[in-house]
């Protein structure tokens, strides 16, 4: 039968072998090739939203940004046009899900948009997004027989659409003219509010990320 005292060893046995491990883990790890070249890349992504922003944003807070400015276009583009409606739904299981949509009862016109903090993405990705929007549009066509449908593809971290890199706008050939900064897509939708420039839109956007990770928000 086993005692107190074997059941100690065994345990100090257990602990000293985990140890042994943990020493030739870190012998293999501090050998290897590929993790003595690997140094931390603190430089921001220049096609991402998260670049105009002066703050340092974790992963989630990029998440929350882009979020957050959606839903503010929203307000400012219901307040500053009040002939648009908001026609957006919840989100249902298994349907794809739209980020802005209005409806102009006088021009019979709904509009339908992605919004998108980095479009700069991998040419899979690329493809999926300007098929969604695609998909969409024939759906809401269907919804919607005798409305114009207007779509945007809104890049969130470009003012402008002449702000964007060849590059990016290459990468959405099939719907290129539907894609906008915000600037195109604000006024398109009859919200009468420019930034005008890079330095206007990044003050904008530092103001939002400032009262969304303010002190008393996250109290």
């Amino acid at each position: 039968m086993a005692t107190e005292t074997d059941a100690f060893v065994n345990d100090f046995n257990i602990c000293c072998s985990i140890t042994n491990d943990f020493r030739y883990l870190d012998d293999i790890i501090k050998k290897n090739e590929y993790v003595k070249k690997c140094t931390s890349n603190k430089a921001k992504d220049f096609n991402s939203l998260s670049y105009l922003i002066d703050r340092e944003l974790s992963q989630s807070d990029c998440i929350k940004i882009g979020t957050g400015i959606e839903k503010v276009l929203r307000d400012v583009i219901l307040d500053k046009n009040k002939s648009l409606s908001d026609i957006k739904q919840q989100n249902e299981k298994g349907k794809k899900e739209k980020d802005h949509l209005f409806c102009c009862e006088n021009t019979k016109t709904v509009y339908y948009a992605e919004l998108k903090s980095n479009l700069y993405l991998d040419t899979e990705k690329c493809k999926s997004t300007s098929q969604k929007c695609s998909d969409i549009v024939k759906e809401l066509q269907v919804l919607y027989p005798e409305y114009t449908i207007e779509m945007y593809l809104v890049g969130l971290r470009y003012c402008t659409q002449n702000m964007m890199p060849k590059q990016v706008c290459k990468k959405y050939e099939c719907i290129k003219d539907n894609v906008v900064g915000v600037d195109e897509y604000l006024q398109n939708l009859g919200a009468c509010i420019s930034f005008g420039n890079e330095s206007n839109y990044k003050k904008f956007l530092n103001m939002l990320a400032c009262e969304m990770f303010s002190i008393s928000n996250s109290s």
